[in-house]
């Protein structure tokens, strides 16, 4: 499909975050919105399962929540598994929050699933998406900075009065505006063989013999001595096309032993991770042993942290010593920040990001749009006023984030083995951990604040 030769904004990335802005931009009366992607067609597999409370308020502003919520299951706890002969803990209990929302859950639903949901709403309403285009440069419109020259692949130009980067984590919107990414609580190269990141795989698979003590209203987590595996039960049908049964997602991660996980993970692989990290290695012995009869979608990633020096920035001048344009772009989603899956955050964050924006491009497009000439220095300052408090409130709460997520990290690494204080005095801090969190869990006001935590509904 041919791109036009302007828009008002240019969204770049087509991923539940992007299509989120298109649709709240058009909600919100912003005129010619264009959405780009560079795939031929959307990605119909994806690590997201969970969408948070925050983020179904935020969707109900664009008319998706009802039909999201008919597609998923409602999680009404977490519970964690430690070995065989211990009892589950659940460490948060969601049904308090209906005090403070009508979702007082985790609405559990595959991301290809809430894409199709998401990009449905949008055809109806007119938003189409052009496929496949790729940004290769961005720099000031010569006779008006305050527009912005995008540079496909194939060469075109469209010029935008605002941009928006929503093309992930290696974000080329990013990239091109020359803004720093990096992990904020000390830099890390995500190519590189640093032990701070981890290998994770993740698999949407049938079973036979799946155990009744893992709840479908609940996230399942085991926590092993030396790892953790998570357990979810997928909704209704994710893939009728290839099954009619039941479908379990499972993640794990790949200790350093077992090397660099395959790509695409086969059954023997998923197989082996549930008998050592999964159900198999805490159900009792005389339980039946869970076996994975289908691997439908499987992929391995690596996980880390990492946020954007700056959710507002400006294309860079055509060279160096050049001045840059005063036309924004915005980042948003993973092309902001990134951080590992733990409390399923990545895909909320982004939405809430998006549906945050909207009103405050759409005024700003009006207002800019009304101005009898290019606004520039004070007046372009005063006009970008909002999205500047904007870009700032959503990178502190990226950061409130990714902080949460290293917190959930570090009470589940802690290693479960004997350790000696000063030398001579034996003590596990795996063991301490988990009679303090049975302990803890006891009392419902613990469960339900960790159920608030996770929910966004304090960082929306």
């Amino acid at each position: 499909m041919a791109l036009p030769a302007s828009a008002q904004v240019l969204v770049v990335g087509a991923g539940p975050t992007g299509m989120v802005l298109a649709l709240a931009l058009q909600k919100n009366g912003c005129p010619d919105v264009v959405v780009v992607d560079g795939a031929l067609q959307g990605e119909n597999t994806s690590r997201a399962v969970a969408i948070h409370a925050a983020t179904i308020e935020a969707l109900e502003t664009i008319d998706c929540a009802d039909r999201l919520v008919k597609e998923g299951n409602k999680v009404k706890r977490t519970t964690i598994h430690l070995g065989r002969g211990e009892a589950p803990i659940e460490t948060a209990f969601f049904s308090p929050l209906s005090k403070y929302t009508k979702y007082n859950f985790i609405l559990c639903v595959p991301q290809h699933v809430s894409e199709k949901v998401i990009g449905t709403v949008a055809e109806e309403r007119g938003i189409q998406v052009y496929r496949p285009h790729r940004v290769s440069d961005m720099r000031p419109n010569e006779q008006d900075p305050s527009f912005t020259d995008v540079i496909f692949e194939d060469g075109h130009v469209l010029r935008a009065r605002a941009v928006v980067g929503a093309d992930g984590s290696r974000s080329a919107i990013r990239n091109l505006a020359n803004v720093r990414w990096a992990d904020p609580y000390g830099q890390v190269d995500p190519n590189s063989k640093d032990a701070s990141l981890a290998n994770m795989i993740i698999a949407d698979v049938t079973f036979a013999n799946a155990p009744p003590s893992f709840l479908q209203d609940s996230i399942n987590l085991v926590v092993s001595p030396d790892n953790a595996l998570l357990y979810i039960t997928l909704p209704n049908t994710p893939y009728p096309d290839q099954t009619t049964d039941t479908v379990y997602r499972v993640a794990c991660s790949i200790p350093d032993e077992l090397g660099v996980p395959p790509s695409a993970p086969d059954t023997e692989y998923v197989q082996m991770l549930l008998d050592r990290w999964g159900p198999n290695a805490v159900l009792p012995e005389d339980a039946p042993r869970v076996q994975v009869t289908q691997t439908i979608w499987s992929s391995r990633f690596r996980t880390f942290s990492s946020v954007a020096d700056a959710f507002l920035t400006h294309a860079p001048g055509k060279t160096p010593d050049a001045p840059a344009g005063t036309g924004p772009v915005m980042l948003i989603g993973d092309a902001a920040h990134i951080h590992p899956p733990m409390g399923g955050q990545g895909m909320n964050l982004g939405i809430r990001d998006a549906v945050k924006l909207a009103p405050l491009l759409a005024e700003y497009i009006r207002a800019a749009s009304a101005s009898t000439s290019a606004p520039t220095g004070a007046q372009a300052e005063s006009l970008q006023a909002p999205l500047k408090a904007w870009a700032a409130e959503r990178r502190s709460r990226a950061l409130t984030v990714i902080a949460l997520v290293k917190d959930l990290q570090k009470m589940m690494w802690i290693p479960n083995k004997r350790q000696y204080l000063l030398g001579f005095i034996p003590y596990n801090p795996g063991w301490m951990r988990n009679k303090v969190l049975r302990f803890l869990t006891t009392f419902e006001f613990f469960r339900a604040n960790a159920a608030w935590k996770v929910s966004g509904l304090a960082n929306r």
